[in-house]
């Protein structure tokens, strides 16, 4: 089964939407990955990292996720190759008993927001997490951040949590949002 599901997602992998290719992540697309976190983190409140982040730290962390088996993956322009977005599937929480359950990050280039590649991306992450047999996802986004909620939403995923003034941000204290969707067809099935 598994193999049926990684054919069919190399199938899509050259056009998902209009113009654009999703793929895994290699280290060769971390400099655009990293311009593309930085921006964020540099002008967006609502991505609460505060230092820029490296190529160097984040090929650990492409290093890292390859080694767990989970998702990184990027979306490409068809005209021009280049990066224009970015998702993976991480750790929940270190403890063994959340190794069924991951959070979900998605990032798209300020300059081809509304055109799809968040959908895009986030169907490429479902897709690889139930090759996986990942029981559920987690995204926790900013209160504030209604686009990015709204587009879980889109995906079945429910409100399950609000935690109020829990970070800062351009000298604001911020909210967030946790959101979950169970990918297993039974919340109880059991699995090594």
């Amino acid at each position: 089964m598994i193999g049926n599901a990684r054919e069919e997602r190399e199938e899509r992998e050259d056009i998902v939407g209009s113009g654009v290719g999703i793929r895994d992540m290699t280290d060769a697309d971390l400099v655009s990955v990293v311009a593309i976190v930085n921006r964020e983190i540099a002008e967006s409140p609502y991505v609460w990292g505060e230092i820029p982040v490296t190529v160097e730290a984040r090929r650990d962390w492409l290093a890292r996720h390859r080694e767990l088996g989970q998702p990184a993956v990027v979306a490409t322009s068809s005209t021009d190759g280049r990066v224009i977005g970015w998702a993976s599937l991480s750790t929940f929480r270190p403890s063994s008993g959340y190794r069924f359950t991951l959070e979900a990050s998605v990032y798209v280039a300020r300059d081809t927001r509304r055109r799809g590649i968040g959908r895009s991306l986030i169907t490429a992450l479902h897709d690889r997490a139930e090759a996986a047999r990942v029981h559920a996802v987690v995204a926790v986004i900013d209160a504030e951040n209604t686009a990015s909620i709204d587009l879980f939403h889109e995906f079945g995923y429910a409100d399950v949590g609000r935690l109020d003034g829990i970070g800062r941000k351009f000298g604001t204290w911020r909210d967030e949002v946790f959101l979950l969707k169970h990918l297993m067809s039974t919340r109880n099935q059991s699995r090594a």
